[in-house]
């Protein structure tokens, strides 16, 4: 065994010391051991819901305890290596066993806001979707988690007439433009375009200037589940800015 500082990541497999940054060998023992371990493998159960964008997603303990065992009985040891990436985060994901290794090459994932916590988030959505590609898997349904993402992106749509009869109001991120919604629906429906991401400065100046309202709204009982999500989600955020 050698000590000191290592330049590349160095995995033990049968008693052979592989070097990651080498070119990989690839055998066919590894193969079809890996086509035995994917017939054995089934699409991943979302386990993970966001209220407050109405989401269903699969989270990565849910990847990673779908997908190990099998690789694992059929002697396929799976690492995520973890490279430098300026902007987010970077993952790939090799299957090392009957003496060989394959890389399934890199996925990389940017973070919203350069913090902790976006750096984090990024590095979780690489891990999962690097081993979801890997094992040529998928989620059972459509990747909410994804999706919402994408929806939070989109250009907000014109703003609805308002009306002074409206029982929900909405004010901008300057605090002007207030906007009147006869649901609720349509009033999380706004908040999810305008709130949406807790990281964007924007965003987080809409919700300043509405926090007050949606803690109004929260006391009627209609969309308390995500309103609490909405309010919970800006206050841990503030929280961990704080700390």
């Amino acid at each position: 065994m050698t000590y000191g500082v290592l330049m590349k990541p160095l995995v033990q497999i049968n008693f052979l010391c592989i070097d990651i940054g080498d070119t990989m060998k690839t055998t066919d023992s590894l193969i079809m051991a890996l086509v035995k371990a994917q017939q054995e493998i089934d699409h991943v159960v979302q386990d993970g819901n966001n209220p407050f964008f109405k989401s269903d997603y699969a989270t990565l303990k849910e990847v990673i305890d779908s997908v190990k065992k099998p690789l694992n009985d059929n002697g396929i040891l799976l690492q995520q290596i973890s490279h430098d990436c300026e902007n987010g985060a970077c993952i790939e994901t090799v299957f090392y066993g009957h003496g060989g290794a394959i890389s399934t090459g890199k996925v990389t994932i940017p973070a919203a806001k350069h913090d902790p916590q976006a750096y984090g988030s990024a590095l979780s959505y690489a891990k999962r979707y690097s081993l979801l590609m890997a094992c040529g898997v998928a989620t059972k349904k459509e990747d909410d988690d994804a999706e919402a993402a994408m929806q939070r992106n989109k250009p907000v749509s014109k703003p609805a007439a308002r009306s002074n009869k409206s029982k929900y109001e909405i004010l901008d991120s300057e605090g002007f433009s207030k906007q009147g919604f006869d649901t609720i629906d349509k009033y999380l429906e706004h908040c999810r375009k305008i709130m949406g991401e807790p990281n964007n400065v924007l965003h987080k100046k809409a919700y300043d200037s509405n926090k007050w309202k949606i803690k109004a709204y929260l006391k009627d009982g209609e969309g308390k589940d995500a309103l609490t999500a909405l309010i919970k989600v800006y206050e841990d955020s503030k929280s961990e800015a704080d700390a």
